[in-house]
C-alpha cells in the first residue's frame, strides 16, 4: 500500500459531520470525477469512478445516509483502463436530479443546467470548504512518499475547479500553485510544512504524523551532516595552518637558525614541530608555563612575520 493510498483510506474512513459538509463533499466527488452526464431535459446520470474500492464504499454510505438511496457498485476492467480495476458507484437515475439539487449543482442558466463549480452558498462555511477539499483529494488527489520528496496535488478537470481548490486552500492560509499538465489543471503544494498542514486540514492525521516523523529525521540528519562537514572543514583548516606554520619554522631554522629567536618563539617553534596535528589550544598545554590559545596564536603570527621577511629579503629585527 502506497503512502498516498494510505492517506486516502484514512480520509475515506471519516464520515462528514453535518449534512452541509456531506453535500459539499459529494459535490466535489461528482465534479472532479466528471461523473455528471446530461440525459435530456431534467434527466441526469450520476456516477463516481475510482481505482480505490474504499473510496467508492465511502460514497455509497454517504449517499445512503444523506438521501436514503441505495446505489449500485460495479467493477470495471477494460483495455481502455490499461487493464487496471476501477470501481464505479452509480446513483439511480430517478434520484439523480434530487441529488444534484441538494448539492446545489443545478442552475438553469448553466450549460445543460449543471454548474461547473459549486455555488458560493455551498461553500459558505469553513467545515464545508474542508469537506469539499477532502472530496477532491479522494477522487483526484495524490501525495508523494515523504521519504522521497514533498509533493501534494489535486488534478482538476478544468481551470474553474482548480481555482476553487486554490481559494479554499488559501482560506486556510495554505498557499498553492497551479500548472497545466496533460489537459489537467494541477493544483500543487511543495514543502513539508505546507503539505503537513494540508493533510491535517483534510483529516489525514496519521499521514500527517508520518510525514512529520520523516521531516524530523531528515532535519536531524541534515544538522548532523552540516556539523560533520563543518568539523571536517575546520580540521582541514587546522591541518593546512599547521603545515604552513611548520614550513615557516623550517625556513627560519634553515636561513638563520632557531637559536637567534627569543626564548618564547623558540619554545613555540619546538612544540609545533613536535605536535604537528595538535590544535592551538592543545599546543599551549605543552609550554611551561602553559599558554592560552590567543597567546599561542600570537607567537605563531610572529614566526609567520619573520618567515615572510626572510622570503622577501627584508631586514629582521628579532
Amino acid at each position: 500500500m502506497s503512502y498516498a493510498s494510505d492517506a486516502r483510506r484514512e480520509l475515506a474512513a471519516e464520515a462528514p459531520g453535518e449534512p452541509c459538509c456531506a453535500r459539499a463533499e459529494l459535490a466535489a466527488a461528482l465534479l472532479f470525477s466528471g461523473g455528471i452526464s446530461f440525459q435530456g431535459v431534467g434527466r441526469y446520470s450520476l456516477q463516481i469512478l475510482s481505482p480505490d474500492a474504499f473510496v467508492v464504499r465511502h460514497y455509497f454510505l454517504l449517499v445512503k445516509r444523506l438521501f436514503g438511496v441505495s446505489c449500485q457498485i460495479r467493477t470495471l476492467r477494460t483495455t481502455q483502463l490499461k487493464g487496471l480495476t476501477r470501481y464505479q458507484l452509480v446513483i439511480p437515475q430517478e434520484h439523480a436530479a434530487d441529488v444534484l439539487a441538494q448539492c446545489d449543482l443545478l442552475d438553469r442558466e448553466a450549460l445543460f443546467g449543471i454548474r461547473a463549480t459549486p455555488s458560493e452558498d455551498a461553500l459558505n462555511y469553513a467545515c464545508c470548504k474542508r469537506a469539499f477539499l477532502r472530496g477532491a483529494f479522494l477522487l483526484v488527489g495524490a501525495v508523494s512518499n515523504p521519504e522521497k520528496g514533498y509533493h501534494l496535488e489535486f488534478a482538476a478537470p478544468n481551470a474553474p475547479l482548480a481555482e476553487i481548490v486554490i481559494k479554499s486552500l488559501n482560506y486556510f492560509e495554505i498557499s498553492a500553485k497551479k500548472a497545466c499538465r496533460k489537459a489537467k489543471f494541477v493544483v500543487y503544494l511543495k514543502g513539508g510544512e505546507q503539505i503537513a498542514d494540508a493533510l491535517a486540514l483534510l483529516g489525514a492525521k496519521n499521514a500527517m504524523m508520518a510525514l512529520e516523523n520523516v521531516r524530523v529525521k531528515k532535519d536531524v540528519g541534515n544538522r548532523i551532516n552540516r556539523q560533520i562537514n563543518c568539523d571536517e572543514r575546520n580540521m582541514q583548516r587546522q591541518l593546512e595552518n599547521a603545515e604552513a606554520q611548520i614550513e615557516d619554522i623550517l625556513l627560519i631554522e634553515r636561513e638563520m637558525g632557531l637559536g637567534k629567536l627569543p626564548r618564547s618563539l623558540r619554545e613555540i617553534a619546538r612544540v609545533r614541530e613536535e605536535h604537528p596535528d595538535s590544535p592551538l589550544s592543545a599546543l599551549g598545554e605543552f609550554l611551561d608555563p602553559p599558554l592560552g590559545k590567543s597567546g599561542v596564536n600570537s607567537r605563531l603570527r610572529r614566526l609567520r612575520s619573520i618567515a615572510e621577511k626572510l622570503r622577501s629579503g627584508e631586514d629582521l629585527d628579532v
